[in-house]
């Protein structure tokens, strides 16, 4: 199914608009809370849509616990480990990291769905991977924008990426039974977020809030322009990009899916030579020739 296949690129595109959103913010609100925030703010929304959108409670009740362990995985450990990661390594080298969530789908959908896939599709998977190498390796040089400084440990932010990517990855995977079974996309989307919004807000009401973090102004002291900054990200790298990545998860091959909603290192570089006024490395560009070339031949075979 074609368009259940393109949901991937959709995902990836707004994935890309909310990393290049993010980083402003992040320094403004801090990780922790930029994401408490950006999740709960998603999570009002999705429940929100949800409410028209429960076709059957029955079904929704049988998978509710693997779609909240799914939230556990994909929404509160994983988007934490990946909005860190934009922090310390800037969002180009966390998405070129994040897209090792193909890599990851395609061996846990192999190990635990039977999904199997054929010589031609594992080719192109290899092609995209290479060009997210390529990307990493050579996509630096000569650039001096903030966003290419590393914040912090190097090992640390790169450890994070691929957390998140194998998170993202088993989450995806979990929920899939439930949506094959007939559970709304957007509803599945709600449960998974709210979960992870719920793991966020006691996180922070336990633990940031009595140790608040003085280098860090409060909440209220911030403009309206901020908010609708942060929920812009929300509503489109949440609910937007969220709830397509599931919808295609459920008709389409896990592997496949991912591998396409992995080709934000690509997407992500026009936005970045808009934004920092730099051109991208030549490595940037090579990797995203074959990024790109990958994608669409997973799309065509």
């Amino acid at each position: 199914m074609v368009l259940a296949e393109l949901s991937g690129l959709v995902a990836a595109l707004c994935w890309t608009i909310s990393s290049l959103v993010a980083p402003r913010l992040i320094s403004q609100l801090g990780a922790f809370r930029f994401n408490t925030l950006r999740i709960s703010f998603a999570a009002l929304v999705l429940c929100f849509i949800s409410l028209w959108r429960i076709n059957s409670a029955g079904v929704l009740a049988d998978f509710l616990w693997p779609l909240i362990l799914s939230g556990l995985l994909g929404i509160l450990i994983g988007d934490s480990f990946l909005f860190n990661s934009v922090h310390r390594l800037g969002p180009r080298r966390a998405g070129v990291l994040f897209a090792m969530n193909a890599p990851f789908s395609i061996l846990l959908a192999w190990l635990f769905l039977d999904e199997v896939l054929s010589l031609t599709e594992l080719m192109f998977c290899g092609v995209v991977l290479l060009g997210v190498v390529i990307a990493t390796l050579f996509g630096k040089k000569g650039q001096t924008h903030e966003w290419e400084t590393t914040k912090g440990s190097l090992g640390v932010g790169i450890f994070m990426a691929l957390m998140a990517a194998l998170c993202q990855a088993s989450g995806a995977l979990i929920a899939k039974p439930a949506l094959l079974a007939g559970v709304d996309p957007m509803v599945a989307s709600a449960v998974r977020v709210s979960t992870g919004a719920a793991g966020l807000l006691l996180a922070y009401f336990l633990y940031f809030k009595p140790r608040p973090n003085k280098a860090l102004a409060p909440l209220s002291s911030f403009p309206i322009t901020v908010w609708l900054r942060l929920a812009l990200v929300a509503t489109v790298g949440m609910v937007i990009g969220m709830s397509v990545l599931v919808w295609g998860v459920g008709n389409a091959n896990v592997g496949l899916v991912t591998t396409l909603s992995a080709t934000v290192p690509v997407l992500i570089l026009p936005g970045l030579w808009l934004t920092t006024k730099q051109a991208p490395a030549l490595g940037a560009w090579i990797g995203a020739f074959f990024v790109v070339g990958g994608a669409f031949g997973i799309i065509l075979n």
